[in-house]
């Protein structure tokens, strides 16, 4: 009989589409199996495209946390019948497996519930809060970083009890339209910029100023470019500001996305780019994902060894300190804009001071990001942290 696994991953976009990797890797220890995603009901289309899914299933945490905000208050028996039908309805029958990759205790109960055995997070039941030695790792790297190599979607495939995979499969969107204003992004043979105007978190916004002056670099340096800007609804205040800080001779060959498209017309625009150029945040990992290459500039709490674009060729400029003590978050005083524009016209890139830059690379232990300059060579302690880790995978 087929065996029925379940993949539990209940954070946001980024996280989402960095679990590809453990998707295809499970899909080649386990070709026979069914592998379906428990996602939040927002990223469900998403979730229908990544490669190696048989079904989406939705977790409504709105509706669980205003469940458990009513029990608090005062608990009743309808309560439980209510979360106990919500979760029949999630899985009629148990799952064979779950890979549960979240450490929040929704995902690790939820395991739990919906599967006859669970893995990933933590070692043994779901009230015993051990965690196991891969989440203890990736608990430990997000306090101290110095020492880290190990991809984050690497450590994903670790929790669930695979080496990464030694090929990836792309993401594959039907074919369809944009709305009709902005189909026509991508349709010349003149350079496309996507430039990602927002992030999900605060500190990793991008300042107008500094996309400004990006944009009209771009435009000054690359013959017939053009730009597509790109976030969310949230976001459209800050495009705003930004073509209203560019000359009106620039802004029709500005296009502006923001707040405009489904998940899946976010996908589709980013494979219409030929770069896009933003923080460590959802849309850029989806970009890789989709196949384009990307440009990151990490900072804030963002670290190219953990969360760089999973791929190959990709670049990143990288935020530091230039303290002595490392610290948590880091706040640019200069950006990297002259010598990014550099990486697109092929030209020599300067030194910036306070930022390094990074090329990725992948093996058979996954990602790896080595310093301009520097020969691609991995780092030999990922091997060794695998072999500490999860010998069996060795």
């Amino acid at each position: 009989m087929t065996q029925r696994a379940l993949l539990i991953q209940l954070a946001r976009l980024g996280d989402l589409v960095q679990t590809i990797p453990a998707i295809a890797a499970l899909k080649d220890a386990h070709a026979d199996w069914t592998l379906d995603l428990l996602c939040p009901v927002h990223l469900e289309s998403i979730g229908r495209v990544l490669p190696g899914i048989a079904t989406v299933v939705k977790w409504d945490g709105a509706a669980w946390n205003r469940r458990a905000s009513l029990a608090a208050r005062e608990f009743r028996p309808e309560h439980v019948a209510e979360a106990d039908a919500d979760l029949r309805e999630i899985a009629h029958a148990p799952y064979d497996h779950a890979f549960v990759l979240n450490q929040h205790p929704r995902a690790i109960l939820a395991g739990a519930l919906l599967a006859r055995q669970s893995t990933g997070a933590i070692a043994g039941g779901p009230l015993e809060q051990k965690f196991s030695p891969w989440a203890t790792y990736v608990r430990a790297i997000a306090s101290d970083r110095r020492e880290n190599r190990v991809h984050l979607a690497d450590a994903f495939c670790g929790m669930c009890g695979v080496a990464p995979p030694q090929f990836m499969r792309p993401m594959q969107l039907p074919s369809a339209p944009l709305p009709h204003d902005l189909n026509a992004i991508g349709q010349s043979h003149a350079p496309w910029i996507g430039v990602l105007v927002g992030a999900g978190d605060e500190e990793r916004v991008v300042p107008v100023a500094v996309w400004t002056h990006l944009i009209i670099a771009c435009m000054d340096r690359l013959q017939g470019c053009r730009i597509v800007l790109i976030g969310s609804e949230q976001e459209q205040e800050q495009a705003g500001s930004i073509q209203a800080s560019l000359p009106s001779s620039l802004l029709g060959r500005v296009w502006d996305t923001t707040g405009r498209l489904s998940l899946t017309e976010l996908a589709q625009a980013l494979t219409r780019c030929q770069v896009v150029i933003g923080s460590d945040t959802g849309p850029l990992h989806l970009a890789v994902m989709m196949g384009t290459k990307v440009i990151g500039w990490y900072f804030a709490r963002a670290r190219v060894h953990e969360t760089g674009p999973y791929g190959l060729n990709h670049w990143v400029w990288q935020a530091e300190s230039g303290d002595s003590e490392m610290r948590e978050t880091i706040t640019p005083r200069c950006w990297p804009v002259e010598e990014t524009i550099g990486l697109l016209t092929n030209d020599p890139v300067a030194s910036v001071p306070n930022w390094s830059l990074w090329n990725s690379h992948r093996d058979r232990w996954g990602a790896y990001y080595v310093q301009a300059g520097h020969e691609p060579v991995a780092p030999l302690q990922r091997e060794q942290i695998w072999k500490d880790l999860h010998p069996t995978v060795v």
